[in-house]
């Protein structure tokens, strides 16, 4: 039966479950608050695909991510980053998970691996180092490829629009798709909202020596960082587990520092006046030597959102439920399941 459904947020979920949609026959509206598609979380991230191997202590997260990877490489495969090395490593003082015991995980999970030494890239004095088969992507790329599969699947797209409650009588399904900002609309629609554990994050943009290469490298498991290619640029994107996070709160709505209000969203901000760059260096250098010659570019702002009270297992699952009669939400924040929750969407209308 064809159907009249909103999709509201234009990040890579609601894009996509928008295009799946209306390849099914449904007339879809895609509402988005600001002024383009993919501008929030979808586009500040660490372009890495995770295939399961960031959550040791999360069986089930490692399990949705593996499940889940060859349905996005079938979607947005052209956007897909070719000839990427990708490095883990093992803390060897501060981890949560031993060697032997991530080595017995990847097992489990028939993640490939190879233990390897590279002085180079990673000291190891402090890290045991695998690597691995994940993949990275190239925004621009996913930016086209949504934006031309948006039109040839006849999608209605508003953007600058913010749906409001009232509207809702005007679709016969409605999918909430807006990460962060889920809370909002179902206030506005009379839903009871659910505890978020939000964080505002910093991911600071740098240029780093050529003889680094086109690599990834995660630190794990614990207060440590990531460095990773930003797309095409040439730039790499930092991450860090504590530094990364300038507040957090877990309530209905996540708490922003006045400070960083303006640059949330807004790409790569030249110059930050509050950035933890220092800190990002400091600590991550003793793992990763090159980041030492680390050139700043600038650091971009987002809010993350993840499920409370889950930091024993750093959970990080991909829901797709029924919250009424017509609504539909759908709350990930792992990029590379985003086809396999539009699928369940789907089957949810």
């Amino acid at each position: 039966m064809r159907r009249r459904v909103a999709v509201i947020g234009a990040g890579i979920f609601g894009s996509t479950v928008a295009i799946h949609a209306a390849r099914r026959g449904h007339e879809v509206h895609l509402f988005e608050k600001e002024n383009q598609l993919l501008q929030a979380a979808s586009r500040i991230n660490q372009y890495r695909l995770h295939s399961g191997y960031h959550y040791p202590r999360s069986p089930d997260t490692a399990e949705s991510c593996r499940h889940a990877e060859a349905s996005f490489h079938l979607e947005y495969g052209d956007a897909i980053i070719r000839h990427v090395r990708h490095f883990y490593g093992v803390a060897k003082i501060g981890s949560k998970v031993s060697l032997v015991e991530f080595l017995s995980f990847c097992r489990a999970h028939g993640l490939p691996y190879e233990r390897v030494e590279v002085p180079q890239l990673i000291n190891p004095d402090v890290a045991d180092v695998i690597e691995v088969t994940e993949a990275s992507f190239d925004f621009d790329a996913i930016f086209l490829l949504v934006n031309a599969k948006l039109r040839q699947s006849g999608v209605f797209v508003h953007l600058g629009a913010r749906f409001e409650g009232r509207m809702a009588k005007n679709f016969d399904k409605i999918i909430l798709a807006s990460y962060s900002s889920n809370n909002e609309l179902l206030a506005d629609l009379g839903i009871a909202e659910e505890e978020y554990q939000y964080e505002v994050c910093e991911k600071p943009v740098v240029t780093l020596p050529r003889s680094f290469g086109n690599t990834d490298i995660v630190i794990i498991d614990g207060p440590f960082m990531s460095v990773g290619p930003m797309g095409r640029t040439g730039r790499y994107v930092l991450g860090h587990v504590e530094h990364a996070i300038h507040h957090s709160n877990i309530g209905l709505r996540p708490d922003i520092p006045a400070g960083i209000q303006p640059y949330l969203n807004k790409g790569i901000i030249k110059d930050p006046p509050l950035t933890r760059m220092e800190d990002f260096i400091k600590s991550g250098s003793a793992f990763i030597p090159a980041l030492r010659l680390a050139a700043h570019a600038g650091s971009m702002y987002t809010i993350r959102a993840v499920l409370p009270y889950r930091d024993a297992t750093d959970e990080r699952p991909t829901l797709v439920e029924r919250v009424g009669t017509t609504i539909i939400k759908i709350f990930s924040g792992k990029i590379s399941t985003c086809v396999e929750a539009a699928r369940i969407a789907c089957e949810l209308i």
